[in-house]
């Protein structure tokens, strides 16, 4: 295993001085509760608990590994590019202290100078939902190919409604790749969109299941509302039987000054070639009124390599808004950005995907084949979703 020079300084350093290793309740607890227990603890998507010494000593080698690798925690935007509120990206000092822990024999230290536990929500990350639909139950094959499956609900709330935060459940996480909800309105002006490639309402991605919008604004659902769940479902070798929820909270119409919305570049066209090892594919999407942009999506395949937001204003500026340099299938994480960044009428934003479709790439289904626009996941996707809402108020201010 290879050590950070930071890290063997550390170490050194603290032999040297005859200091201990960080101890778990003192230092390592506090770390773990901000960065790795919202995954890892009873009850939560992670396979194992970090909750306890008990269980952190026992995985302590394995901390080691995905924290000195990076892969954990599962955070893969450039740190040079963007401030990002729901950044899981460890610092240099937690970094270090996870290692030096994990290499020091992970002592347990003091119990007495623990923090208190953190108090996790029983069922729903944001509290009890205002209302619940559920898509139809699925059963899911050990294997084979499953198409993605749609379920149509029509809801019945009485009255128009806002959302202000929503929450997806999925009942077997190991089969389900994603979910995607869209909204069919009564009156038909707007209808799903295969495929959504041009946004969606509502989504569960690997990483990613649950939302609550910008102060102020809100997601309209109209009265009789139908919505509609895609499914993709991807088998692992064991049956499995899903049921998968949404729950929805609802502002008051006075409250909401701004709508909402999920919009998409995309590029339908791409054929990456055999053997690849860097396929370059864009894609454009013109704002037509100035936005607020908040959150950031990109989505490819089992061949993404990296992905780019680049913002061209009217003016002929040009801003890189996030950069993914190395693009993990795994994780499909919405990049949340700190302060909403204003986008002028008549700006485009440039998604730029680059692709490895050879056999150096160890996700490659089949690098002799030539890729393809798709849905499944051995073929590819080039989406770049953005979450906005306009400057102007509803109803015409400012």
């Amino acid at each position: 295993m290879r050590w950070t020079v930071c890290t063997l300084l550390l170490l050194v350093a603290a032999q040297a001085r005859g200091d201990d290793p960080p101890t778990f309740h003192q230092e390592v607890l506090p770390i773990l509760q901000r960065r790795c227990q919202v995954c890892h603890r009873d009850g939560g998507v992670g396979p194992f608990s970090l909750e306890r010494y008990e269980d952190a000593a026992d995985m302590a080698s394995m901390v080691a590994e995905v924290v000195e690798n990076r892969r954990m925690p599962p955070w893969h935007a450039d740190p040079k590019v963007g401030a990002w509120e729901n950044s899981r990206r460890l610092s240099d000092g937690e970094r270090d202290t996870l290692l030096a822990w994990a290499r020091g024999g992970a002592p347990a230290g003091d119990p007495a100078q623990a923090p208190a536990p953190r108090s996790w929500p029983k069922e729903w990350a944001l509290g009890e939902p205002d209302a619940v639909l559920e898509a139809a139950a699925a059963d899911v094959p050990a294997t084979g190919v499953v198409e993605y499956r749609y379920s149509k609900i029509r809801s019945d709330f009485g009255e128009d409604k806002w959302v202000t935060g929503y929450e997806i459940q999925v009942g077997a996480p190991e089969v389900v790749h994603h979910v995607l909800v869209f909204l069919e309105f009564p009156d038909g002006s707007q209808r799903k969109v295969k495929g959504g490639l041009k946004g969606y309402f509502a989504s569960a991605l690997p990483g990613d299941m649950v939302s609550m919008l910008p102060a102020g604004t809100g997601k309209r659902v109209p009265r009789g509302t139908t919505f509609v769940f895609q499914l993709h479902y991807s088998p692992n070798g064991t049956a499995a039987r899903d049921q998968t929820r949404l729950g929805l909270h609802f502002g008051e119409p006075e409250a909401i000054e701004r709508e909402a919305k999920t919009v998409a570049l995309f590029n339908t066209e791409l054929r990456v070639p055999p053997g690849a090892k860097n396929y370059v594919v864009r894609a454009r999407y013109r704002f037509k009124e100035d936005v607020y942009l908040y959150g950031l999506t990109p989505h490819l395949h089992l061949r993404g390599k990296s992905f780019y937001y680049l913002l061209l204003g009217p003016d002929g500026s040009s801003r890189e808004v996030l950069s993914i340099p190395a693009y993990d299938f795994n994780w499909q994480t919405t990049y949340r950005l700190e302060q909403p960044l204003l986008v002028r009428k008549g700006s485009k934003m440039l998604g730029i995907a680059h692709y490895d479709n050879s056999a150096e790439n160890p996700a490659n289904p089949d690098p002799s084949a030539v890729v393809r626009f798709g849905e499944q996941t051995w073929d590819e996707m080039m989406i770049g979703y953005m979450d906005v809402y306009p400057t102007r108020k509803r109803g015409g201010g400012k």
